[in-house]
């Protein structure tokens, strides 16, 4: 009977030990989990970020998407003005706009995004957009805001997830420079190596995220 008795309790004890360790180890893997998909968001949007954006990009580029690329215009004096706390709220504001789009929204740095778009029109989808991001801000102190986007946009290339940005970020720098608003890539009107040499820049950092598409 005693020796029965034991072994029931070393094997109720063996169980609790079992349990335990597989909880532990279930808990580990969730922590791990989490841990990946945070480095995979921006900190302050929640929107994917660089190596999200590449993610998205993995999953998404059979469906042929559009890259869009959105720089804010006039958000500096709205920094300068009301103060870093003040323009964090305009990008948290402005990335709940850009999860309208009928894609993947990234924040690529600073007060500069991206989206994979596929919606089927998509120029109309940037100008609303564009229209989206254009409406106030209305700050924790009371006072209302307003910035501007500058959009461009480039059709999926075949060379990869930093082509086809940097096609979008070339067409985003015209449509700055001519204050259109949006503007589409065309080869013949939109040149890389002018808007390689803007110290605004960021999309080209995107090259090491790409990467990751092939891990």
């Amino acid at each position: 009977m005693t020796e029965h008795l034991l072994s029931g309790v070393l094997f109720a004890a063996g169980l609790v030990v079992f349990c335990w360790d597989q909880y532990r180890l279930s808990a580990a893997r969730y922590e791990l989990a989490a841990l990946h998909r945070a480095t995979r968001r921006d900190p302050l949007t929640g929107l994917a970020n660089r190596a999200g954006l590449a993610q998205a990009w993995e999953q998404l580029s059979p469906l042929r998407p559009w890259l869009v690329v959105v720089d804010l215009d006039g958000f500096k004096p709205v920094n300068d003005t009301h103060g870093h706390a003040a323009g964090d709220h305009v990008l948290t504001t402005v990335a709940s706009r850009l999860r309208t789009v009928h894609g993947v929204a990234a924040r690529l740095g600073g007060d500069e995004f991206a989206a994979l778009l596929l919606d089927p029109n998509s120029a109309t989808a940037a100008r609303q957009l564009a229209a989206a991001i254009a409406a106030p801000v209305r700050l924790p102190s009371g006072v209302s805001v307003s910035v501007a986007a500058s959009i461009g946009l480039a059709p999926a290339s075949p060379a990869g997830l930093a082509a086809a940005l940097s096609d979008a970020d070339a067409a985003m720098y015209r449509a700055k420079t001519t204050r259109a608003g949006v503007a589409v890539f065309d080869p013949h009107r939109d040149d890389h190596a002018t808007a390689d040499t803007r110290p605004t820049v960021r999309v080209r950092d995107l090259a090491p995220a790409t990467a990751e598409v092939g891990r």
